[in-house]
């Protein structure tokens, strides 16, 4: 287990840069962005948490901060930036607002099929470009609970998950396989979109998507 978790670090530090070079190969200075799904801290703690928050590179008038966690210590450990906390649903704000939201890692928590598209049509209201990322289910490594192998089969993983990991349940982690993320946002308000698998050892274990409204 031991060797797993230190695998999984390396991997998934090698995974945040390369989308973060992603994302900065298409957002310019002077543009706004939405940092969906930002989580409360009340220290500045380990510096994978908030990773896009902490390594934003332009001026902080273009960055705000949006999670459903209290985010009240969030302007006093960062006094330069703004964040909003909402109860999930509807984002408070008006369309076309930003210019880029970035989601890293989020939309696989929101719920079910139909809470995953409100979430990301919401996403694509408040925003001219969307790029969020979320774990491919079929990478050998499951991020959420390091199990090997046994979340490709979801009814073997929530019954595992029960006596394992009892917080967790389809409403709160259901992952992605490419064809039903490629379905999802088929079905999303995108005029066009582009998918990007990040592999690891040759295999998918990220997915990036691009998408645009207009």
């Amino acid at each position: 287990m031991f060797l797993i978790k230190e695998f999984k670090s390396k991997i998934m530090q090698i995974s945040r840069e390369q989308k973060l070079s992603h994302f900065y190969s298409l957002f310019k200075e002077g543009m706004t962005v939405l940092d969906v799904g930002v989580s409360s801290e009340t220290a500045k703690g380990l510096p994978a948490r908030n990773y896009f928050l902490k390594n934003f590179r332009f001026d902080s008038k273009y960055y705000t901060g949006l999670g459903i966690q209290d985010l009240s210590y969030m302007n006093s450990l960062f006094p330069e930036k703004k964040f909003i906390q909402y109860e999930g649903g509807k984002f408070p704000f008006g369309n076309n607002e930003f210019d880029w939201i970035f989601c890293n890692a989020v939309i696989e928590h929101v719920g079910d099929d139909k809470a995953q598209l409100y979430f990301l049509n919401e996403m694509l209201r408040v925003a001219r470009n969307v790029f969020f990322t979320t774990p491919n289910k079929y990478f050998p490594i499951e991020s959420h609970t390091d199990v090997l192998f046994i979340h490709w089969n979801n009814r073997v993983f929530y019954k595992w998950c029960e006596k394992h990991r009892s917080g967790i349940k389809k409403e709160n982690l259901y992952l992605f396989s490419y064809s039903r993320l490629e379905k999802l946002v088929r079905r999303s308000k995108a005029i066009g979109y582009e998918i990007r698998k990040n592999r690891t050892l040759g295999i998918p274990m990220t997915f990036t998507v691009i998408c645009a409204v207009q």
